[in-house]
């Protein structure tokens, strides 16, 4: 379950507020800048070694439509709802952002009347002072599934609304629901919205009706997914902690690869992070005088778990880390920075021939510090004083990286507990 801090992150200057309005760039990169910064509030997905491009590039195809940044399922409909009721009024553009604030603030309290607090709900502290509306948050997604038939970026949305206004009456479509005018057609085949929507009080929880729509979009618009798997079989079991644990029957040949890839990787780096936390809390002590030694016997243990982990599978990665396939792999969406592809070569030469060692591998600490230090520069914690004083004592991304599975897994769980009708 996401918490109400996860949901209700506010953006402390005018400049940061302005940045998450309406972005008028390409919308995946926008969704990409809205992510890296709710990871500054989130410890368990800061970034300190820039591996973000594999582990997003494997997400994607995982999960794709899925952000760390979204809460519940039913968010997929309520966005949508809100820009049919702009379409209806045919706002102008100069009224739009202030009217589509007052629709999303007015959807908080009809839910906060409904639901309590570590629910999901989008701004349930924050209510009007909101600066990420869930507009922005699943934007992206609702053009992965489908459910934004139209590929514009928010600003060009904008300008549609003014063109066109409400195309819902006019627009005509054959059985299979799909246009035969020529007119554009922004949103999908619909469920339609509650009754005084958004204003009356509403439920997280998706009807019936609602729950096969989001189903079938999931399944229909990414069918080689893990979430149209799922989707498709909502008996599966779904309470394991990583996806490539969840027993799949029938898996697809092209999952079961990225699976197999994404718990390579995982592993094989969790070992790095690990060693990251270790040197940042011996530098504490060292430099500020700080007491962690908790902290460094825990890191430490973890440390020797992962040991033992890449001891057991060291020729079955080694094999992998030597094939090309994974990078082909990541590389279908995304391009991996040479910097960042000789930093994951070089930590697997050390992980895989010396794990046991790591903690105490000078070579080892040396490749994670010039990697913060190149990353960052003058924010790197474990070379400037400065920036480690900023340090409150937290460990950063703690374990394996699980790829979304935790975001995607409660909108699962979402569409297995509609109401009845």
């Amino acid at each position: 379950m996401t918490s109400s801090r996860d949901s209700d992150v506010l953006v402390r200057s005018e400049t940061a507020q302005s940045f998450f309005g309406w972005l008028d760039y390409d919308e995946r990169d926008a969704q990409r800048m809205r992510e890296v910064f709710a990871a500054f509030d989130d410890k368990d997905t800061v970034d300190s070694l820039g591996l973000g491009v594999i582990r997003d590039s494997i997400s994607d195809q995982l999960f794709p439509g899925i952000s760390t940044i979204q809460t519940r399922a039913r968010y997929f409909l309520f966005v949508p709802w809100v820009c049919q009721i702009l379409e209806a009024e045919r706002v102008s553009p100069p009224r739009f952002a202030a009217r589509l604030r007052e629709l999303e603030v007015a959807l908080i309290e009809s839910l906060r009347q409904v639901e309590g607090p570590n629910r999901g709900v989008i701004g349930y502290r924050a209510r009007k002072r909101l600066t990420r509306l869930p507009s922005t948050v699943y934007w992206n997604g609702l053009g992965t599934f489908g459910i934004r038939r139209l590929g514009l970026s928010t600003a060009e949305y904008r300008s549609f609304v003014v063109r066109y206004g409400d195309l819902r009456a006019s627009v005509q479509v054959d059985d299979d629901g799909e246009l035969i005018t020529g007119q554009p057609r922004m949103w999908d085949q619909l469920p339609p919205a509650p009754e005084g929507f958004p204003d009356q009080p509403i439920s997280l929880r998706l009807t019936q009706e609602e729950a096969e729509y989001l189903a079938g979009r999931f399944m229909t618009a990414r069918p080689e997914s893990m979430i149209a798997e799922l989707a498709r079989d909502l008996t599966i079991d779904r309470g394991a902690p990583m996806p490539w644990e969840v027993q799949l029957p029938g898996v697809p040949p092209r999952l079961a690869e990225v699976l197999r890839h994404a718990q390579n990787f995982s592993e094989l780096m969790e070992g790095a992070q690990a060693l990251y936390n270790l040197l940042l809390a011996r530098r504490a002590e060292q430099v500020l005088g700080h007491d962690h030694s908790d902290l460094i016997e825990e890191l430490a243990g973890e440390l020797v778990e992962w040991a033992t982990t890449m001891s057991a599978r060291r020729t079955e990665l080694a094999t992998w880390m030597a094939s090309e396939e994974f990078w082909f792999l990541i590389e279908r969406a995304t391009r991996v920075p040479t910097p960042t592809r000789r930093f994951v070569l070089a930590w697997s030469e050390i992980a895989l021939n010396r794990p046991d060692a790591v903690a105490e591998d000078a070579d080892a600490a040396l490749l994670v510090t010039e990697r913060e230090r190149r990353l960052k520069g003058k924010l790197a914690r474990l070379t400037e004083p400065r920036a480690l004083e900023n340090w409150n004592g937290d460990p950063f991304s703690v374990g394996q990286m699980t790829f979304r599975w935790a975001n995607a897994r409660q909108i699962l769980d979402d569409l297995d507990d509609f109401e009845e009708p």
